[in-house]
């Protein structure tokens, strides 16, 4: 949920955006771009900040989630929009929204637990925001939520259809993260106090029926580097059974890595640098390559922004060493952030971020700006050789006109606009294709013409160009 903006990393300026140029040897642009849909409203009542999209195939289905809004409410809409007002009072369960597909996406159902509008049973889940998506060995889905402190854990033996296992508490804490293990297993990331360097990793082999009362710590302090903690979505290495998060730094990025028996996580410094995000991402492919992706945040002097980069860095050897950083994006006078990743087959990735208009190099927490998505895929990710595809503008359009406030709670008290959230989603289906879940707040009340106080959950898939698995391609 991120009650209040957290610690933030001391912008380094424009000399740090020149030092992270870094040379793009052996990099060629595709000819044909990739192809998306056009973007489809999952639903165009409940709110869809902070959204993920998984694809089950072992049950056939996709599944959609999202913050219910609580602590995205944008005053401003809240106020001139009674009817924007009603819908989110009379569908508010106090839990995160959840929608499935069986046709690839085109058409989405609510959950719904009994004849309740809630999606899942209050007995085994209570929290409004902070959802992350993460599938088990056995197939099992886990989905969570928090609800001021205590994190949710809640789980589907159906392809998210039902949610049968869970417990409302599996520890207090802010801003949860999934990864699914074995048969029955999932791991949850949280601060457990907020404000300190608290971050540690809970464990349920229950299929998230109970948690450990116990964590596995990943913060602390590094020589050179100041203290750090784990704060981002965690990853599973079901071949070596290992787990791998993003880790922020006194002045950069990195990863802990875990294995099973080690009592804390092992910090790995990747790369210096600002950070506009929370937190940056990561991805693993099928080779147990990590691939993390992060924004920057240089400034002018006088604090004003300057025009800012997309970078990412690979590992082949979980985390011990580490690829210069790659520049992914660098508008000339526009800005990018909250950049995800996904990985597929060895050396392929899909990265999406959000983007400015050409012009808008704006403070973007008060300023409003015209934000659009942006895609790459990049084959040979992780060697010597890429082909890049994109960038892309999926959508076609922006998905938001306004600012972007990222000071947390405090955004809703003083009427800024945090509909959006603090990220949005990439993903794979089954064949490998990019889907792409975001927030968008171009709706608007069709009686009154004011603005929705919750952005919308949107979808976007990928209909042609390559797919991330090592062969095919996708239509």
């Amino acid at each position: 949920m991120i009650r209040s903006a957290r610690r933030s990393l001391a912008p380094l300026g424009a000399t740090l955006a020149v030092a992270l140029v870094c040379s793009t040897g052996g990099q060629a642009r595709a000819t044909r771009a990739i192809g998306f849909s056009a973007p489809q409203y999952v639903d165009t009542t409940l709110a869809g900040g902070e959204p993920f999209v998984i694809a089950d195939a072992a049950h056939g289905t996709l599944v959609y989630t999202s913050h219910e809004g609580t602590t995205h409410l944008y005053r401003n809409g809240l106020v001139s929009s009674p009817f924007g007002d009603f819908q989110f009072v009379s569908n508010y369960c106090n839990q995160v929204n959840v929608w499935t597909s069986t046709d690839h996406g085109l058409t989405w159902q609510r959950d719904r637990y009994l004849s309740s509008p809630c999606p899942t049973s209050p007995a085994l889940n209570t929290g409004f925001s902070d959802p992350d998506l993460t599938i088990d060995a056995s197939g099992r889905m886990y989905d969570t939520g928090i609800d001021l402190v205590n994190d949710a854990i809640f789980s589907s033996g159906d392809g998210g259809r039902t949610w049968d296992k869970g417990t409302p508490q599996c520890h207090d804490g802010d801003r949860p993260w999934l990864a699914g293990g074995v048969a029955n297993e999932v791991f949850m990331s949280t601060d457990t106090v907020e404000g300190t360097l608290s971050h540690q990793i809970f464990q349920s082999t229950d299929g998230g029926a109970t948690c450990s009362s116990t964590g596995i710590p990943d913060a602390g302090t590094l020589d050179g580097h100041g203290s750090y903690s784990g704060f981002g979505k965690l990853y599973f290495d079901s071949g070596k059974k290992r787990l791998v998060e993003p880790v922020v730094f006194g002045d950069g990025v990195g990863v802990g890595t875990w294995k099973r028996g080690d009592a804390a996580f092992t910090p790995h410094f990747v790369a210096k640098t600002s950070l506009f995000s929370h937190w940056p991402a990561i991805a693993l492919d099928s080779a147990n390559t990590i691939y993390l992706v992060w924004d920057t945040a240089p400034t002018k002097a006088d604090g004003s922004p300057l025009p800012n980069a997309v970078y990412y860095a690979f590992s082949k050897d979980f985390g011990s060493t580490w690829s210069s950083p790659l520049r992914v994006a660098s508008p000339s006078n526009a800005l990018v952030f909250w950049p995800w990743v996904v990985a597929g087959s060895q050396g392929r990735i899909s990265i999406v971020w959000y983007q400015t208009n050409p012009g808008e190099v704006v403070n973007i927490d008060s300023t409003p700006a015209h934000v659009s998505i942006r895609e790459e895929t990049i084959l040979g990710a992780s060697s010597g050789t890429r082909t890049v595809y994109g960038p892309v503008d999926p959508a076609g359009r922006p998905i938001h006109v306004g600012s972007v406030c990222q000071g947390g709670t405090t955004c809703v008290a003083t009427g800024q606009d945090r509909r959006l959230g603090d990220f949005f989603t990439n993903a794979t289906d089954a064949a490998g294709c990019v889907l792409i879940a975001s927030g968008d707040t171009r709706l608007v009340d069709p009686l009154t013409g004011a603005d929705y106080p919750t952005s919308r959950p949107i979808f976007i898939r990928q209909t042609s160009g390559p797919s991330l698995r090592s062969s095919g391609s996708c239509g």
